[in-house]
Formats: C-alpha cells, sequence, structure tokens
C-alpha cells in the first residue's frame, strides 16, 4: 500500500486540502499499484444537521431561495455565489446523471407506452436518489412524454457535422487535429443545423443547450497545426493573417494562447448565435471542455462572452481544486458545471483500463469517492452543479445501475445521502458560522 499524497510522479495527484480529510479511505488502482486517499463524507461534517423534509419546486430547484421567475432555467450572480434558477425562480443546483437511455435498445419514434414506461420508472428511481438532471446522451424525446418529467439536456454535434460536409470542399479535412470555425460556410450550417432547436424553445423542462463534446482545443503549437493546411484553406488563411499582424513567422507561446483565444471565441460566437436566434430561452452550456487544455485560460477567455455557463468535464484529481475552479469561472465570468466524472471499481471484474475516471478497488471505495468530490464542489462558490458519467454501466463499470438497470447499492444511497441535502450544504458551506 502507498499513501498516494506522498507518491511523487504520480500523475493522478491530488490537490489535498487538509481541511478536507476525512476519517474514510478508499483505495485507488493505478498500473498495478494501489494507493490510498483520504475521503471526507457527510458524516465527518460534524456541526451540519440534516434537515428532514427540503421544500422543492417540480423542477428540483430549492423553494427557499427565490429569485425572479422567467419560466426557463437561467444563471445569475446573487453576492459572491452562482446560481441557476429554475423556470419557478427558484434556486437551483444542477444533480444530474449522463446517457440516461436505453442503451443498445431500438428506440422508437415517437416512444411507444413500454419505452414510455420506462422513462418514467427511471426518472422516478434518479428523483429518489436526488438527482434532478438528466445530462448529455440522455433520451430526451422519451423525457419528453413522461407524465412527470425531469430537466433534461440537448447535444448538437456541430462540428462533426459540419467537418464531414466541408470534406466536399476541402479533401484535406481529415488529416489535421483542429476544428474549423473560420470557414465562412461555418456560421450559415450552425443557423441551418439549430433550426430544429425552435421545436423545444417553449418547453420549461429543458435545461440547456451542448454544442458539442471534448473539441480539440489544444494550445501549444495550434499556430502551426493550422498553418499546415492547404494555403487556400481558411484556416490556413486565417493562421497566417494572424501572425502577418505579429510582425513574424515563427509563433511563440504567446501567439499560441493568443491564437486559442480567436479559435474558441469564434466557434462560440458562431454556435452561440445560431442557438440563440433558434431558442432565445435556453441555457447555452458550452462544448465541454477537458483535458490539459483545461490550463489555458485562453478557452475560458475565448467561450465566456458566449455561453451561458461553462461545461468541465472534470479528470484526474480526487478533490476539486478551489482555486482552479475559481479562476476558470473568474476569467469566464461564468459559472462552472461539472459534465462529467467518475470512478469505476475492480470488484465487478469488468474492464478498467480504458477511459479518464479512477480505478478504485469496490463499490465502497465508488460511495466514498462520489462524497468526498462532491462535497468540494459543493463548498464551491462557482459551481452550479454536476453530472455523473454515467447511468448504465457499458464497457467499464461507470454505471449507476449495472447492465441489467440494478442500481449499485452502496453507491447510490452515498450519493442519495448527498443530493437530498445538496441545498442545506450549500448553506452550511457558505455560513458565516
Amino acid at each position: 500500500m502507498k499513501d498516494m499524497k506522498n507518491l511523487i510522479g504520480f500523475t493522478l495527484l491530488a490537490v489535498f486540502n487538509s481541511q478536507l480529510a476525512g476519517t474514510q479511505t478508499a483505495e485507488i488502482i493505478h498500473k498495478n499499484e494501489i494507493y490510498r486517499e483520504e475521503c471526507r463524507t457527510i458524516e465527518d461534517l460534524s456541526k451540519f444537521v440534516p434537515e428532514g423534509k427540503i421544500d422543492l419546486s417540480q423542477y428540483g430547484g430549492w423553494e427557499k431561495k427565490k429569485f425572479n421567475r422567467t419560466g426557463f432555467f437561467y444563471a445569475l450572480k446573487n453576492e459572491d455565489r452562482w446560481w441557476l434558477v429554475d423556470p419557478e425562480g427558484c434556486a437551483f443546483f444542477s444533480l444530474g446523471v449522463n446517457s440516461v437511455n436505453l442503451g443498445i435498445k431500438k428506440r422508437k419514434t415517437p416512444p411507444d407506452e413500454e419505452e414510455i414506461a420506462w422513462g418514467e420508472k427511471t426518472s422516478s428511481m434518479l428523483r429518489n436518489f436526488g438527482f434532478n438532471t438528466l445530462g448529455c446522451w440522455s433520451d430526451a424525446l422519451v423525457v419528453q412524454k413522461v407524465p412527470k418529467p425531469m430537466p433534461y439536456c440537448l447535444r448538437w454535434n456541430f462540428m462533426p457535422g459540419y467537418r464531414n460536409q466541408r470534406r466536399s470542399k476541402y479533401p484535406s479535412t481529415g488529416e489535421f487535429n483542429t476544428i474549423y470555425p473560420f470557414d465562412d460556410e461555418f456560421g450559415s450550417f450552425c443557423m441551418k443545423h439549430a433550426e430544429s432547436a425552435q421545436k423545444t424553445k417553449e418547453d420549461p423542462w429543458l435545461f440547456g443547450h451542448f454544442s458539442d463534446n471534448e473539441l480539440t482545443f489544444t494550445e501549444k503549437g495550434i499556430v502551426k497545426e493550422y498553418l499546415k493546411h492547404p494555403p487556400d484553406d481558411p484556416n490556413h488563411q486565417t493562421a497566417k493573417k494572424f501572425m502577418a499582424g505579429r510582425g513574424r513567422n515563427e509563433p511563440n507561446a504567446e501567439d499560441d494562447s493568443d491564437f486559442l483565444q480567436l479559435v474558441v471565441d469564434t466557434y462560440y460566437r458562431k454556435v452561440s448565435a445560431a442557438l440563440k436566434k433558434n431558442d432565445p430561452n435556453h441555457l447555452f452550456l458550452g462544448s465541454r471542455f477537458h483535458g490539459r487544455a483545461l490550463d489555458s485560460p485562453a478557452l475560458f477567455l475565448g467561450s465566456g462572452k458566449h455561453a451561458d455557463l461553462i461545461s468541465v468535464n472534470y479528470y484526474h484529481r480526487w478533490t476539486p481544486e478551489n482555486e482552479r475552479i475559481k479562476n476558470w469561472s473568474e476569467l469566464a465570468d461564468k459559472p462552472i458545471l461539472i459534465t462529467e466524472f467518475y470512478a469505476m471499481a475492480k470488484d465487478t471484474e469488468m474492464q478498467t483500463d480504458i477511459g479518464a475516471g479512477f480505478t478504485v478497488k469496490t463499490q465502497q471505495d465508488r460511495a466514498y469517492f462520489y462524497q468526498h468530490f462532491t462535497l468540494g464542489l459543493l463548498g464551491n462558490k462557482n459551481c452550479v452543479g454536476w453530472h455523473w458519467f454515467r447511468y448504465r454501466d457499458g464497457w467499464t463499470n461507470t454505471g449507476i445501475v449495472n447492465e441489467q438497470e440494478k442500481p449499485y447499492r452502496l453507491l447510490t444511497q452515498s450519493m442519495q445521502k448527498i443530493n437530498l441535502q445538496a441545498y442545506p450544504l450549500i448553506e452550511f458551506f457558505t455560513s458565516p458560522k
């Protein structure tokens, strides 16, 4: 056994804060070594008294804290904390699960009675676990037909759709690790692609729109990567013009940072314009930033002007980095929504050597991780929610239920303890007392 905090060179090393230490430990497996990490659970909060009945709106918002009612979800900063607000004007913290869908089963369009019954049963179970949002890749068509729906998200795949289209004009498209916001055709494609958003623009249960997932936003070497395109390609031409404005041919680190900001700004501006024209009522949730790009301030400076919040798939950190999340929010001047995180356990005998989440020894370790990580997020005034990846096991043990949709009891009980007390916990962490 090894103490993970003292392991030099361990790439998944969490930034440890002694104030987040708990009485429990979880066993993490990395490269066939086992490391122990401390976990804070709700039982470690000696001064916190769980509340019994918490008055919630039909959308899962907190009746105790009210803001302006608009009939749709929106974000605001109240004093020094960011909040989401539900359609009834109640403070809302998004507690979500990704990929709440029928999996490999073939869904009918429109959904039949059996599928709607599945949707009703599943959403009821998730509400019992304290969740209030169906995250990315959830089955919107089924949710929309359920008698008592849950707030849900849509994802649009702007860039993959456009990339496929542009190949007819620029056959070399697939050769580069880039996106293509500088094409004149991209803006018109976005407008056309988002037209179907008009179908749900009056739906109060729609939480918001994800434009894409985990796009390529690598800062180091980005100018050279765009210059690799053929001379007649708009992306080569944009990079060439950018460097001409700098008065030099060889890009440096500052050029890469500024050009990445231009890439992000251009992409977000065109996508946001298309979504807001076709649906002015709902949140633009961004493109789910991830990986090493999260170290680039340009990512947040470029997106913050156009998105309603910043979505981050947040991995490789056992403990949330409060200062880092605060910095993301301040750069963008928008709240942060954590849209992916998970741990998978060895005790299911499923594959655990792929994926970005932690590999732990048991389901109890997964339960400890959920409480430890989310308690850290609840104490961060810039975070407005989290979405666990994901609902059902697939190729790995990432689900809160197995492939037969049987819940992992230890994990879901742990989730329930935190989720049902989320609003009182926010109040507890932010109280001057």
